[in-house]
């Protein structure tokens, strides 16, 4: 079969970015199918130009034996009117793209932007090919309860119309999220149409650890705090408002106020919330916490393991009781460290896999009890709890098996 996937924000493991398609498209590609994915050249993580020369519009690379198409957008730095273009110039980047390739037997549209899965609708209208809606945001309703949009604005209007319409168009809808299928089904969706496909883990074991400079310079300072002491608790991921870091600033305070001297936090990656928390953590004069810039994806098991925990946050968001499917989350499970997770879901892969403990959102002194209760733990109780987790996630999250679920829908499609 001949998959295209359009991925605003779809990476190779060498960039700190989601690599859900190119490890479905890996897995695919070694059965003979041909997988090429459109995305971005310009990286939402470092906010620079990534892929292209100065002269490029478009460029072609082959992963593992998945193609990818980076197309150029514009540049942004910020959430106004100058990330809005670089969707923009995404979907438009796309669709010259497209034009130069034969025709596929499917077209993906991924969200989180419905720009992107608009495309591939008039890819699939177009080049008389099944189209399939990915919904891996649920927008508008996201930006709505996250306040960055009013739910009566003429732009919420419209992306709500636009949304509905997509789902119509759709073949097939498939979902990352557990509960999404009620959302979908209330735009007057059939639920026989909506497939269920989280995201998952690839093998990380198949991987030698990542020597890259900055990679060894941060393991290894996590390595003396660890020989001093400390119990090393990390978050690694992007910095964004719906994660709520602030409250673990917040958690990082109420230990240092109790007299924990001996738990530290280390914040890994890149994001329009960075600044502020590094500013938080300086306000509170804070010893106990550490920032580094973001990693290759393929080096995030080789960070994880350097940790005694992982750290989880997501703020206390309405659109967040359809669930979540985070790719950090599922990367900390299969790290085999315990995660702390503070979230308003109440049915996390943290708590049914026990591979951790959930905390209620924005509780920051929950969150310094469970690292308390990790800490008195010890080295082996921590490790029993993360087994737990990383045995829990290979078995119900690995990329093979959600790579074929993933063909079967793009199969039903054609039918």
């Amino acid at each position: 079969m001949k998959i295209w996937i359009l991925n605003h924000y779809a990476s190779p493991p060498d960039r700190a970015a989601g690599t859900r398609h190119y490890e479905f498209g890996r897995v695919l590609a070694g059965q003979g199918h041909e997988v090429t994915i459109f995305a971005s050249s310009f990286s939402h993580f470092s906010l620079q130009e990534e892929r292209l020369a100065a002269n490029e519009l478009a460029r072609v690379e082959n992963f593992d034996g998945v193609r990818f198409v980076w197309v150029r957008t514009a540049s942004y730095s910020g959430n106004d009117h100058r990330r809005a273009l670089n969707m923009l110039s995404y979907a438009a980047g796309v669709m010259l793209a497209q034009c130069r390739f034969r025709r596929p037997d499917v077209v993906v549209g991924s969200s989180v932007h419905l720009a992107a899965v608009a495309s591939a609708c008039l890819i699939g209208r177009t080049r008389r090919v099944p189209f399939v809606f990915e919904v891996r945001d649920l927008w508008p309703q996201a930006l709505i309860d996250l306040g960055e949009l009013q739910e009566r604005s003429i732009t919420a209007r419209a992306l709500r119309w636009l949304e509905r319409f997509l789902y119509r168009r759709a073949r097939v809808v498939i979902s990352l999220l557990p509960h999404a299928c009620e959302y979908i089904a209330g735009a007057g969706i059939l639920k026989e149409k909506i497939v269920y496909i989280p995201n998952g883990v690839a093998d990380f074991e198949e991987r030698a650890p990542v020597k890259v400079g900055s990679v060894v310079k941060l393991t290894a300072s996590i390595e003396v705090l660890r020989r001093d002491g400390f119990l090393v608790a990390g978050y690694v991921g992007s910095h964004t408002q719906s994660n709520g870091l602030d409250t673990l600033i917040e958690a990082a305070r109420a230990l240092r106020d109790r007299g924990a001297e001996k738990v530290a936090m280390v914040f890994v990656g890149d994001g329009p919330q960075k600044a502020e928390c590094k500013r938080l953590a300086l306000d509170y004069e804070l010893s106990n916490v550490f920032f580094h810039g973001s990693v290759p994806k393929s080096a995030v098991p080789t960070v994880l393991d350097a940790l005694d925990v992982t750290l989880f946050s997501v703020r206390d968001i309405s659109v967040f009781k359809y669930g979540l499917s985070c790719n950090k989350l599922f990367d900390y499970l299969a790290s085999g460290r315990p995660v702390v997770s503070a979230s308003p879901v109440g049915d996390t892969p943290v708590i049914t896999s026990g591979g951790g403990i959930s905390v209620p959102s924005e509780r920051p002194d929950a969150i310094a009890d469970a690292l308390l209760r990790l800490e008195a733990l010890g080295d082996v109780g921590r490790r029993a709890m993360g087994e737990r987790g990383r045995r829990w996630v290979y078995k119900h999250h690995g990329s093979t098996a959600l790579a074929g679920r993933f063909l079967e829908a793009l199969t039903e499609a054609q039918r």
